[in-house]
């Protein structure tokens, strides 16, 4: 395998760590969070997307009786019981779209409601319509977390993803599954490089760094429930870092498009949106290439966006990068499965899909990268950025491929909700992975489901009605008619979560009568759609007392839309 890391283009640092290894879901960070955070006796350092004062980071049997584990109050308290503890939260100043979604006058309520040695910032991206996506956090210069996780509501779940979960609240109303991956890192090196990210934007921002003591090297081991452990490793970061005079840094775009250039057996990629040109122009490069080994592609992304704002900017680019992805590996031999997760026990009255929010790929289990940026253009260039990396350079480094292999294997079980040895050891294999997560898809109650058509060609088997390649009921296409029903799924939008709405939209109005009136100027209230009772009853009539020359109730005169 060609190697991947190489400084001054994907790399912004690479620096040696004592201890490193992945966390999977938030139940496991929050935890290691809060209870690094309980033994912080310098500074705790918050960078982040989002932040809610009231999650939980800590519940059910987890949380220890008594104690607090509400996020603000929480830290809040820490900085009461510890006077020389300094914790300084750095959240992106969000843009009205979000509004709805997020806490009002937070900077105000942090900065009266807490210790004076507890500081709050909002950060304005430094370009028109981007953010500031990077998630980290650097506790008393020595542990680090590096990932796609806020601390926010709606992210906590854990590994099982059940449909329902009594403690997966927010607010006191219950949350979908849900699904992210953080690393961590622990020495002096590699937080010492993050405390100085975070300082740099904290000045950019307008504020004053507070002064801090030497960072520590001592301390009690930190609890890291859950975690997959690395031991000794190199470390690389790399970022996405927008600038208004067109200097952008775009390390993690590079990373991405390195890391599927070089990959000789296996890509494996994790991301909650695929509308990234780049990325997909990069995949396509790759699979064309004709003289080299061909792969296996398994990429796990959600069946469709969260909100409609999402569906917009990022559905319809989905939909069409993976169709695209589709045909080329068709064309040149590439085994591609491009999937969604289920929820454990999901039902017609429960949640149904796991949500993935996570930011990861692997190749051939010798390269593995864990951060905040997604497959979107957005990422690559528009919004800030932070990923860290491990790459397995040479023969002697067999504990690392283990490790990346393990988390590789554990996600695929997690996704799949495998379990036992057997089950879960023939994801390990390489070769023929695509094949069999096929195979465990079309299995009853299967969790790992493919996105859409299952292979090439399934979009063009007719459905009910006469259709090709859109999902209509049955039901509806009958009534509307063979004729009505084929030309309203033919004008429908091709992306699956617009599909139906578009497609039962034109149903309804078929069956609603095509006729509008051209006569009498009716008063505004009443002008569309005009006459409903003369049209329903024009529209009852045998088709062949219909005519162009029918009048409503007002005495207008009925024009087919025909």
């Amino acid at each position: 395998m060609t190697t991947v890391l190489r400084a001054g283009r994907n790399v912004w640092r690479e620096v040696g760590v004592p201890a490193a290894g992945v966390i999977v879901d938030a139940a496991d960070y929050y935890d290691a969070f809060y209870w690094a955070a309980r033994q912080a006796r310098r500074s705790i350092l918050v960078s982040g997307w989002q932040f809610d004062s009231g999650v939980q980071l800590l519940r059910g049997a987890d949380a220890p009786a008594g104690a607090e584990v509400r996020f603000l109050r929480f830290l809040d308290g820490l900085c009461e019981s510890n006077p020389a503890l300094r914790i300084c939260i750095l959240a992106w100043e969000f843009h009205m779209v979000f509004a709805g979604e997020r806490e009002w006058m937070q900077r105000v309520y942090v900065h009266w409601m807490t210790n004076t040695h507890f500081h709050f910032r909002f950060d304005d991206a430094p370009v028109v319509g981007g953010s500031h996506h990077q998630k980290f956090v650097v506790v008393d210069g020595r542990l680090a977390f590096v990932g796609g996780m806020d601390v926010c509501e709606s992210r906590w779940d854990d590994r099982c993803h059940r449909a329902v979960n009594p403690v997966r609240l927010s607010r006191g109303r219950p949350q979908k599954p849900y699904h992210d991956v953080q690393m961590y890192m622990t020495g002096g090196h590699a937080a010492g490089a993050l405390e100085e990210l975070f300082f740099e934007r904290w000045k950019n921002s307008g504020g004053t760094p507070p002064t801090l003591p030497a960072a520590r090297t001592d301390g009690e081991a930190d609890r890291l429930r859950g975690a997959i452990h690395f031991g000794p490793s190199r470390i690389a970061l790399s970022r996405t870092d927008p600038r208004e005079d067109g200097s952008t840094v775009r390390e993690v775009e590079r990373l991405f498009e390195d890391g599927i250039a070089a990959a000789e057996r296996l890509l494996y990629i994790e991301t909650q949106y695929f509308s990234s040109a780049r990325m997909y122009e990069a995949l396509v490069a790759r699979m064309r290439d004709a003289v080299r080994s061909r792969l296996q592609i398994v990429i796990v992304v959600n069946e469709r966006a969260e909100a409609l704002k999402e569906e917009i900017a990022v559905g319809l680019r989905q939909v069409k990068n993976i169709q695209g992805l589709r045909d080329v590996a068709a064309q040149s031999g590439h085994d591609l499965g491009c999937y969604h997760s289920v929820c454990a026990g999901a039902g017609d009255d429960t949640f149904r899909a796991t949500y993935i929010h996570s930011k990861l790929m692997i190749v051939d289990d010798r390269f593995l990268t864990v951060g905040s940026a997604n497959f979107t253009n957005r990422s690559m260039g528009v919004d800030s950025e932070l990923h860290a990396l491990w790459e397995a350079t040479g023969t002697g480094e067999g504990t690392l491929v283990r490790s990346i292999r393990r988390v590789r294997v554990s996600l695929l079980a997690e996704h799949s909700g495998l379990s036992g040895v057997a089950a879960v050891r023939r994801l390990a294999v390489m070769d023929g992975l695509v094949l069999r997560l096929r195979e465990n898809a079309a299995r009853p109650r299967a969790r790992l489901l493919e996105h859409g058509p299952p292979h090439r060609g399934a979009a063009d088997r007719p459905l009910p009605g006469g259709s090709r390649g859109l999902a209509v009921r049955p039901a509806d296409a009958a009534r509307a008619g063979p004729g009505r029903a084929d030309r309203a799924r033919r004008r429908a939008p091709r992306a699956p979560a617009a599909a139906k709405g578009a497609v039962a939209a034109r149903v309804r109005r078929a069956r609603q009568g095509p006729a509008r009136c051209t006569g009498g100027i009716a008063p505004r209230a009443a002008r569309w759609p005009p006459c409903r009772t003369g049209i329903r009853a024009w529209w009852a009539r045998p088709r062949a007392r219909r005519s162009s020359g029918s009048r409503c109730a007002r005495g207008g005169r009925l024009r087919s839309r025909r």
